[in-house]
């Protein structure tokens, strides 16, 4: 047997040549220990370990045969970190999901006493997200420690989480979700009854957390009558002996079970007797479910009871949200005349109560459009002469809302004064109304569809930095900047004001879409400097890796829950752990970091990871201001471009792993081909499925590339298959014509667009410009591959002529001119004479679609001319910054 000591010595260099990637080295270092006699098993399994991951074939099989001849082995390994190293290489030769399990099942079998190696064993199924390597080791525990009562419920919830998997047979997710539905039946039937803590079975259901898992294995195995019978009855209600110890843990699980069960009456019934009591009128999962058993019921005698309840409730002094809101939800879904006279009054009441309070206009703003025009502006009629800041705030949002989607442009103008005077004024007379500000600017959106013109975006950006210097951390104003400066290709500016809202931790996941979205093929380069630094590479490696930090917490949360029995927390971590796995945001980055990293000439030796069959959108945008109903679609048209989702990700995939094929050509990474091919031919045919759907994903660009994407990706395939040359030929046909199409458009149209009779680079020009150039570099990739093959002159090797690669050469070449061309011409034009004179009137309101003397006045009095003019100055900066970019990527052509 070997020195513990002299194995660790030996094997720590090794472990940092892997480190390193070094496995040269740290072969030697395994062939110099092993001649020495090094017989460990941590030894042996590292050893195997880098011979799998050795670049020749024939020291690869020798790996592979040691990695399986290990994996046999008797006397088994029972060594965990031996074990651990062996899963690793398992990983390596994509064995781990059916020998990783196995490894640990011997090894417990070996030492079956030993509590710590079952509770690796566990703790690794649950990394792997293994429910029934999870389930097995639970099995384990209980059986080899029975008098150990936490293991029968961890076997239980391994038993329900494997039910719920629902990519494994049916039969066997019955089979375990009768398993736990048995096993925690008996655990509730040994429950002591009365009030006093009894000397019953250690088995029985003892805590609350225990009555989580109780509902949840009921609920999610079709029972949820019975759990409504369980916690209604007298053993794990509420005030129970056990219920008492977290009621409100006790009452959500009841107000969920009852949701999940329908039974409408019973649901009412309960939301009746609870909200009787004074502690739970304030409720609002209690008011949920009340106005969803009221629409779902058909017991008349329910129905009569509720305007009753209601009235009673909403006299209850002082005023409580919860019944307002409930009686206004109510009172919506029953349209008659003499409902909405109803509605208006309890909106009415509800105003004069909370007029004054932020959260006021968006309690009404859904019952007030149910309000026909005599009533809503009888409504408008009875709001007080309160002439105070936020009064006036309150009315400022009634009108906005009014506005028909014909607006006049008059009223829009007049409506943008009275908010930039309402914020102005609030400025030296509190309380500060920043919010003003934002009606303003989404006013001037408006404005900017009627005219159908893009003046009123560059004000309404602005007015945003001149309303910043007053409100630095007013988060929606930086939304909205964000979004805006990088709609006008004011890309730098843009990710100074995401700079400012201090995106952190899941805000990745909700947030950070809004700047990372197709960053690549907008401002690739890293910009600012000090705390205003932005560098899009970095900043993209942060949401990946926040979102895999974020899952290996949550990981150790699972671990926590299960310790400290808490699993009510462990089912909540787990779904949102499946959540991040699948999540769209972790898929586009990854992208956006491979697109990044080809654009700054930057190395990448990995493969894409394919894309899940089902994906988790999480991005956010409740955030966003919703005055009116329109407002959400209003704003989604300032978008860089359709949300990618899944066909979005498809389609990338089909380039990136063309890219990828090419590129490890050039090198002669030919371990990475079988991948590459594999990956393009599937997600070509997740593209070909719904390729009907495509425009409302990507880009006119993006569906412009994808054109030529297709040809390199059934051009790539051609060129690895023999007697494909006549198809290969035509392929080339048909990129040239690509090609020569991109290139007499852009001949024929003037590159960016006008704002305020300035040619500048908008998102799509930029946008446009970048895809182009990363489709051109990876043509260039395939001209050079092409060329290798024919300088081989293998037999029946497929080759094309010269002149051929010649011409789709020029043609590169001409477009990559073209473009840089159209990127230097803007660049002059944003530095033409008097450019500056032009933004600082039209950010005065002196010219253009806002030219107006009552805002011009307005403005006059929130910035004065030198500071106007560094704000423009910015402006122009920033365009050229974006332009920059462009001209930075420049086509590599290999030999």
């Amino acid at each position: 047997m070997s020195d513990p000591a002299v194995s660790e010595r030996r094997i720590r260099p090794i472990q940092d040549a892997v480190a390193g990637t070094n496995w040269k080295q740290a072969l030697q270092l395994c062939d110099k220990w092993s001649k020495k006699g090094e017989k460990s098993d941590r030894f042996l399994a590292l050893k195997a370990f880098v011979l799998v991951n050795q670049p020749d074939k024939s020291q690869h099989d020798r790996g592979q045969a040691e990695v399986l001849e290990l994996c046999k082995r008797n006397p088994p390994i029972t060594d965990p970190e031996a074990i651990y190293q062996m899963q690793d290489a398992l990983k390596s030769l994509s064995l781990n999901e059916e020998e990783g399990p196995k490894l640990w099942e011997r090894a417990v079998i070996a030492k079956q006493n030993d509590k710590d190696l079952y509770i690796r064993w566990l703790n690794q199924a649950i990394a792997d997200d293994n429910w029934l390597s999870a389930q097995k080791a639970t099995m384990g525990l209980r059986k080899s420690f029975p008098k150990e009562r936490n293991y029968e419920f961890w076997n239980i919830l391994m038993c329900l989480l494997i039910h719920m998997q629902h990519d494994l047979p049916e039969k066997d997710r019955m089979l375990f979700g009768t398993l736990a539905y048995r096993m925690i039946s008996k655990a509730t039937e040994t429950i002591p009854l009365g009030q006093e803590q009894a000397l019953s079975s250690g088995k029985a259901i003892s805590t609350p957390e225990e009555i989580s898992l109780l509902a949840q294995v009921l609920n999610y195995t079709g029972r949820a009558e019975e759990t409504v019978r369980l916690l209604r009855g007298e053993s794990l209600n509420m005030t129970s002996r056990i219920g008492k110890q977290d009621p409100q843990l006790v009452l959500s699980l009841l107000l969920e079970s009852l949701n999940m069960s329908e039974q409408w009456s019973e649901a009412l019934s309960v939301c009746q007797e609870l909200l009787a009591k004074a502690e739970f009128q304030s409720d609002d999962r209690i008011w949920n479910l009340w106005l969803k058993a009221q629409s779902r019921c058909s017991d008349d005698e329910f129905h009569s009871q509720s305007p009753p309840l209601l009235d009673s409730l909403c006299n209850v002094k002082p005023i409580i949200r919860g019944p307002y809101l409930a009686k206004m939800a109510f009172l919506r879904a029953r349209k008659n005349d003499g409902n909405l006279d109803a509605l208006l009054r309890t909106c009415k009441e509800y105003s004069e109560a909370f007029a004054l309070k932020a959260f006021c206009f968006d309690d009404l703003k859904e019952s007030l459009r149910q309000l026909d025009k005599a009533r809503f502006d009888d409504f408008m009629k009875c709001l007080s002469e309160n002439h105070e800041n936020l009064a006036e705030l309150f009315k400022l949002k009634l009108s906005y809302s009014s506005f028909s989607s014909d607006v006049r442009r008059k009223d829009l103008l007049d409506f943008i004064c009275r908010a930039l005077s309402l914020y102005q004024g609030s400025l030296s007379k509190g309380p500060a109304c920043a919010e003003a500000a934002i009606l303003a600017v989404m006013a001037l959106l408006r404005l900017s569809q009627t005219e159908d013109t893009r003046q009123s975006i560059l004000f309404a950006i602005i007015f945003l930095q001149i309303a910043r210097s007053e409100f630095e951390d007013y988060y929606l104003l930086n939304i909205l900047l964000v979004q805006l400066q990088s709609y006008l290709g004011l890309l730098s500016l843009a990710m100074e004001s995401f700079v400012k809202l201090s995106v952190k931790n899941m805000q990745w996941e909700t947030v950070g879409h809004l700047i990372l979205t197709r960053i690549s093929s907008l401002h690739p380069s890293s910009t600012g400097h000090g705390e205003n630094a932005f560098e899009p590479l970095k900043v993209v490696d942060t949401g990946l890796t926040v979102l895999e930090n974020a899952e290996n917490a949550l990981v150790r949360g699972i671990r926590e829950g299960l310790r400290f029995s808490s699993y009510s927390n462990i089912y909540n971590s787990i779904r949102m752990r499946s959540d991040i796995e699948r999540s769209v945001n972790r898929q586009v980055y990854a992208i956006e970091e491979r697109k990044l990293r080809r654009l700054l000439g930057q190395s990448d030796e990995t493969i894409l990871p394919a894309c899940p069959s089902t994906i988790v959108d999480s991005r956010d945008v409740s955030y966003l201001p919703n005055y009116a109903e329109n407002d959400s679609a209003l704003l989604a048209s300032f978008r860089r471009g359709p949300l990618p989702k899944e066909d979005w990700i498809n389609t990338m995939a089909i380039f990136d792993n063309v890219a990828t094929h090419l590129k490890a050509d050039l090198t002669s990474q030919v371990s990475l081909a079988p991948k590459t091919m594999e990956n393009i031919r599937t997600a070509q045919l997740r593209v070909d499925a719904s390729s009907e759907g495509l425009a409302a994903q990507l880009t006119l660009a993006e569906l412009s590339n994808l054109a030529s994407h297709q040809i390199l990706a059934e051009a790539v395939m051609a060129k690895e298959r023999p007697g494909q040359q006549d198809k290969l030929a035509v392929l080339l046909e048909d990129l040239k014509s690509w090609l020569s199409a991109r290139l007499t458009e852009r001949k024929s149209q003037p590159p960016g667009s006008i704002v305020a009779g300035i040619r500048v680079p908008d998102w799509e020009d930029l946008h446009t410009s970048l895809t182009q150039l990363e489709t051109l570099q990876v043509v260039a990739m395939l001209v050079a591959s092409l060329g290798k093959r024919a300088k081989m002159a293998k037999p029946k090797a497929v080759s094309i002529s010269k002149e051929t690669l010649a011409e789709i050469h020029t043609l590169v070449s001409d477009l990559e001119q073209q473009i840089h061309s159209d990127a230097r011409d803007i660049k002059e034009q944003i530095n033409a004479p008097g450019v500056l004179t032009r933004l600082v009137d039209l950010g005065m309101a002196r010219e253009g679609d806002v030219a107006n003397s009552e805002l011009e006045s307005l403005l006059e009095k929130l910035c004065d001319e030198v500071t106007m003019e560094t704000i423009c100055g910015r402006l122009k900066e920033s365009w050229e910054d974006a332009l920059d970019g462009v001209l930075a990527v420049k086509v590599k052509w290999f030999k």
